[in-house]
């Protein structure tokens, strides 16, 4: 694919990568092919053979997709590690020798700023290292051969988990791969035209796809910047759409959160998003109250509702479901009584929980609302666990077949199809896909099915101070359901900690005619959240429960997690090694310029 495109198109298209606000690096699609060439050349000079895997720990967007196309070329089996988002590079090695275990992984592709820590077999990654730039130098792109890979052989091992349980990575073979691309081409209608902007993890399958693969199967410009770049400044992101009138970008609820809260007046009047078809939000609950604010907030920019795209997906499936470009998001407003009973039904002048569908069923895939205890078909308007089946689908879990068999192997009566079970809930109203929550996040109070996006939507409204919250069942407590949630450090006094709690507890309970609620009070950037900026909620639960996430102020919890007088407690650092909650079961030439937009985090710590 990368070689046809650069015979096309040689390198007067490619990717540019953003380090900073102020310069860039182009590298074309002619000369990404022949660094990838050196790089396969060298590695198969090293012993390394087909179906071998390489993690790749690179925090450069360049040297990742150098490295990426490089093992590929040589026919071998790239494994993500994630870098960002970390001080301590113990934790990253870590991470990585977790990888390369569960992987059987026989070398690790990095750079110049992490090879120190991972010299050969040392520091506790347990495998040889080699960065991509000696690589580059040393390899000879005319030496190359050929590895002829079939269409089902493994290209990459995308890890989902690994913090808190065993990993699992998730089998994406070069047939599954380019099935994605095609639905992905079919549902954006993009073209070698298209202009892709983003900031997703590279280590993530979504932006591995997107902003990796994509690009290249279209010979389309693509135009990147670091997640913690995106994190430190919001508004950057949006300044890139503006400066290269991209086409195609990606974001999610917490990203539109953050640049409508940070961007400044000046900053959106320098702004054109006129040019963009596509702003496709996944990864985690779309608000409609997110929508409309981002949407109002950057209008005199140019955004336009038809342009904001929800979509569903996860690395077992990539996209599940998304919504037809230029068209507005579909709203339902769903009675709250019906969805706790497990029915998706207009609500009337009753109770109302707004829902933003997902779209219609992906291109070439197929969407099946399932009942869990039966495993019976549900039927339109009914909630259940959203079942999916494509070309695209994972052939499953690396080396794990107890787990491949619970989440690849649905049957549904009368259908030979191999259905996955993904681990969300919803149901299809009018072939529109409605994402109510996660199974595993579901609280069940006193039969009714209480979703936590909900309670944390109540509690974001109830004071002006509360920021991203995480709702989840707790156990060994004076209550069955928790909360907690940040606090602005500027819009609350430590002493009025007690009467914000309070002021939560009280709505959550009368809204939600909930027994009692247990309350935590989070400093700014202490929820424990995925790269990808989704809560953690049960990590957060356990956390709190076992007292390893510290809290501002507590009630309801046990003893353990009240915040020790006079200790001083740090901001947490966000965990982004995992990349998701999803088990399924569940992003040479320069550029110079200024940016006087705000940091969301001063100490460059993850801006959520």
């Amino acid at each position: 694919m990368l070689r046809a495109t650069a015979e096309q198109v040689g390198d007067d298209r490619g990717i540019r990568y953003y380090p900073n606000p102020g310069s860039s690096a182009f590298v074309g699609f002619r000369e990404l092919d022949r660094r990838s060439r050196a790089i396969a050349a060298c590695l198969t000079a090293r012993g390394m053979q087909p179906g071998d895997v390489v993690v790749i720990a690179i925090a450069d967007g360049r040297d990742f997709i150098a490295a990426t196309y490089g093992a590929m070329y040589a026919g071998l089996v790239v494994a993500p590690a994630a870098m960002a988002g970390f001080g301590d590079t113990g934790v990253v090695a870590e991470r990585i020798a977790t990888i390369a275990a569960d992987s059987g992984a026989k070398l690790l592709l990095t750079e110049d700023a992490f090879a120190s820590t991972c010299a050969a077999g040392g520091d506790g990654v347990g495998i040889p290292s080699v960065t991509v730039a000696a690589l580059v130098q040393s390899g000879d792109a005319e030496a190359w051969v050929d590895p002829q890979c079939e269409p089902d052989a493994l290209a990459a091992l995308i890890y989902t988990s690994g913090s808190t349980g065993s990993p699992k990575g998730v089998m994406l073979t070069h047939a599954g791969l380019l099935a994605f691309l095609q639905i992905a081409l079919i549902a954006m209608q993009a073209d070698a035209r298209s202009v892709i902007v983003g900031w997703m993890p590279l280590h993530h399958s979504l932006g591995l796809i997107m902003h990796v693969l994509l690009p290249a199967y279209l010979g389309a410009d693509v135009v990147l910047t670091a997640t913690r770049q995106f994190q430190r400044r919001p508004v950057f992101w949006l300044q890139l759409i503006s400066r290269h009138h991209a086409t195609i970008s990606i974001g999610s609820n917490f990203a539109f959160e953050l640049c409508t809260q940070f961007a400044t007046d000046e900053q959106i009047a320098e702004l054109d998003l006129s040019s963009l078809t596509v702003l496709m939000t996944a990864g985690e609950t779309v608000r409609v109250s997110t929508v409309r604010e981002f949407v109002h907030r950057f209008a005199p920019a140019g955004m336009r509702e038809s342009m904001v795209t929800p979509a569903m997906g996860l690395t077992e499936v990539t996209y599940v479901a998304v919504k037809p470009i230029h068209t507005a998001p579909v709203i339902l407003n769903a009675d709250a009584a019906a969805l706790e009973a497990g029915m998706l039904t207009e609500a009337g002048r009753r109770r109302a929980t707004q829902l933003v569908s997902c779209g219609h069923p992906a291109p070439l895939c197929s969407v099946a609302i399932v009942d869990q205890r039966t495993g019976q078909r549900l039927e339109d308007g009914r909630i259940g666990e959203i079942w999916m089946t494509s070309p695209a689908v994972s052939p499953g879990y690396w080396q794990k077949p107890e787990a491949t068999s619970a989440t690849f192997g649905g049957r549904l009566t009368g259908d030979d199809r191999r259905w996955v079970r993904t681990g969300d809930l919803g149901g299809m109203v009018n072939d529109n896909l409605f994402l109510t929550g996660r199974v595993k996040d579901l609280i069940i109070v006193r039969g009714r099915n209480i979703y936590p996006a909900d309670l944390e939507a109540a509690a974001a409204g109830a004071h002006p101070t509360v920021g991203i919250a995480a709702a989840f069942e707790i156990a060994g407590a004076t209550a069955d359901v928790g909360i907690a949630f940040e606090v602005d450090p500027e819009g609350v006094a430590e002493h009025d900690l007690a009467a914000v709690a309070a002021t939560v507890r009280t709505a959550l309970v009368r809204e939600f005619s909930l027994p009692s609620l247990a309350v935590a009070v989070l400093p700014a950037g202490g929820m424990p959240l995925t790269a990808g900026g989704k809560v953690r909620r049960i990590l957060t639960g356990r956390m709190l429960e076992s007292g390893e996430l510290t809290a501002l102020h507590v009630e309801g919890f046990p003893a353990r997690t009240q915040r020790q007088p006079g200790v001083a407690y740090p901001q947490f650092s966000t965990d982004v090694l995992t990349g998701s909650e999803s088990d399924a079961g569940r992003d040479s030439g320069t550029d110079s310029g200024t940016d006087s937009g705000r940091d969301t985090r001063p100490d460059g710590g993850i801006a959520v």
